[in-house]
């Protein structure tokens, strides 16, 4: 079975050309042209260059320099011509001679001899050579290549590096994209924007925050694919060598392109596994990893209507085979539509599937409890008794919920800070419930939570925390809520054995939001937009606002 890689696309884009002006190497030695007006009538004619020669990058581009001429007559031209195919495109124009320059694709340097000849109406000859020197390309370390034909919507690929035990960031981008990158360092910026904003915003470092989000990857990849392309579209596959949050091997890329739309033998199939309203899951199943469209509707919705929507805009593509559940809850008794459709760009690829299913109520617990445990330990030693080198480094807190309830949610604050937002909730609504209070918290840090039911949490610096932890029904109709203080300082830590009373064969390792870093005027502003828009106090949401599908399954 072929695995695929997730094009997460990161749209910052830098406009520019890949453009090397050789003017600002210290290696070029200028000439000195003779003052404007020095010229002396009827004496031979000459080009003075600003420099005799210069150096250019491997990554080519245009390239430049300054001219002057001396006793020029009437109607002046400049020509130029290269010894090398890889310098083209030599114009020279109000004093700049501008060349275009290939990339060096060898790992050698190379040279060129540029000649400029001079003519005009008194039929005067003069001539000027320029020194072109290309750096080498660096030595890769990374091989990509593509083993084999590709899809309207999928690219196969494969890696092989050097060293096997290096860590690389990998992506793919469309290549007319890659031309506005003017060196590996732009791209590598442009890669890590959105990895430095969580990075800033939780007091992180960039390498914590890589590691943390697995974006990092080593080793061999063989027999894969990036899924979820445009058609007929000529995409760039790179990648390059990440150390401690810096650019440490040049960009390894090879470009491919995707076929045009054309239906595709892609057999769709849908199972709804759970119709409890709190919690719907489905499975999808399918024969290819081109990509469809899916999504859920409301039953009244004709399979024309539905098929529409589907291939209209802000619907979520997907490929290959997948396991989900709803993050909302649903109308017990209500009818609805799971359905999915191959496409690829504008074109449906496949027929329209639709899987029409009615909601159920869920178990329901009057009588939930809760019993917390917190432990704080020592990352390395854990990381050694887990197996689980990627949390070591780190102060760990670990945390386990003992309820009779079917959902948990669990997320640490710093001590305090929970304090000091109940008391900025309770001046803004006196007399609302706690209950609320909480949920809007989990509203705010759903997308940070642990839905285990034990949990590691990697801490950013020792302290006291306390943990904020529910449990609910099936039916998501009631809720406890409980805090669970923690000093994750070295003289509480536990022995890396007593965590073997409470962790199953795995568990969650979630990267934490660094506590203290809350804006009490954004919480407030939220605060009040999530009490104009509650009812009841339930995690319900209209089907509109279904934008995401996860699982909060254990």
């Amino acid at each position: 079975m072929k695995k695929f890689m997730k094009w997460m696309p990161i749209s910052m884009m830098i406009l520019g050309s890949m453009f090397m002006f050789a003017a600002c190497s210290d290696d070029n030695e200028p000439t000195t042209p003779e003052e404007p007006g020095t010229e002396t009538p009827g004496a031979k004619v000459s080009i003075q260059l600003g420099y005799e020669s210069i150096e250019v990058e491997a990554a080519g581009g245009s390239a430049e320099v300054t001219y002057t001429l001396k006793n020029a007559g009437t109607n002046p031209k400049i020509s130029g011509t290269s010894d090398q195919d890889w310098i083209t495109d030599i114009q020279a124009a109000d004093g700049k001679v501008t060349m275009s320059v290939a990339a060096n694709t060898e790992t050698a340097d190379r040279t060129a001899k540029v000649t400029l000849t001079y003519s005009d109406d008194e039929k005067n000859a003069a001539s000027a050579e320029l020194t072109v020197t290309q750096g080498a390309k660096a030595e890769e370390k990374f091989t990509i290549t593509i083993p084999g034909e590709s899809g309207s919507t999928w690219i196969p690929f494969e890696i092989q590096p050097k060293d096997q035990s290096a860590q690389y960031f990998l992506n793919i981008r469309p290549a007319e994209e890659m031309e506005g990158f003017v060196s590996d360092e732009a791209l590598f910026n442009s890669d890590m924007s959105t990895y430095q904003q969580l990075a800033d915003q939780y007091g992180m470092s960039l390498n914590d925050v890589l590691i943390a989000t697995n974006a990092l990857v080593s080793g061999p990849m063989e027999d894969y694919l990036f899924t979820k392309l445009s058609p007929s579209t000529e995409y760039c596959i790179y990648c390059y060598g990440v150390e401690n949050g810096k650019l440490v091997a040049p960009v390894s890329k090879v470009n491919a392109a995707t076929t045009a739309a054309a239906p595709v033998d892609n057999q769709i199939t849908i199972d709804v596994t759970n119709k409890i309203a709190s919690s719907v899951a489905f499975t999808v199943k399918v024969t290819t990893f081109d990509a469809y469209a899916l999504a859920i509707f409301d039953g009244s919705a004709s399979d024309a209507e539905i098929e529409s929507a589907l291939m209209g805009e802000d619907v979520s593509i997907y490929a290959g085979n997948q396991q989900l559940s709803l993050n909302t809850a649903l109308e017990v008794g209500k009818e609805y539509a799971i359905a999915a459709i191959g496409r690829a760009g504008n074109t449906a690829t496949t027929g329209l599937v639709v899987e029409r299913f009615t909601v159920e109520r869920g178990q329901v617990i009057t009588d939930l409890t809760m019993d917390l445990t917190s432990l704080a330990f020592d990352g390395d030693k854990l990381a050694e008794h887990l197996g689980e080198p990627s949390i070591a480094g780190y102060p760990i807190l670990f945390n386990n919920i003992e309820t009779n309830g079917i959902y948990t949610a669990t997320y640490p604050f710093a001590k305090g800070e929970l304090s000091e937002l109940k008391a900025m909730f309770d001046s803004m609504y006196p007399g609302e419930s706690e209950e609320t209070f909480y949920m809007f918290i989990f509203s705010q840090v759903a997308d940070y939570c642990s839905y285990n039911k034990q949990s590691l949490w990697m801490m950013n610096e020792q302290g006291s925390y306390e943990v904020l932890c529910m449990a609910t029904d099936e039916a998501q109709e009631n809720y406890k809520f409980g805090i669970s203080a923690i000093d994750v300082v070295e003289s509480n830590y536990s022995p890396v054995e007593e965590i073997d009373k409470y962790l199953p064969s795995s568990s969650s390792k979630v990267l934490l939001k660094n506590a203290g870093k809350f804006s009490m005027s954004e919480y407030a502003s939220k605060m009040k937009e999530y009490m104009d828009k509650k009812s009841a106090y339930s995690l319900k949401v209209s089907l509109e606002g279904i934008s995401k599908i996860k699982s909060m399954k254990k």
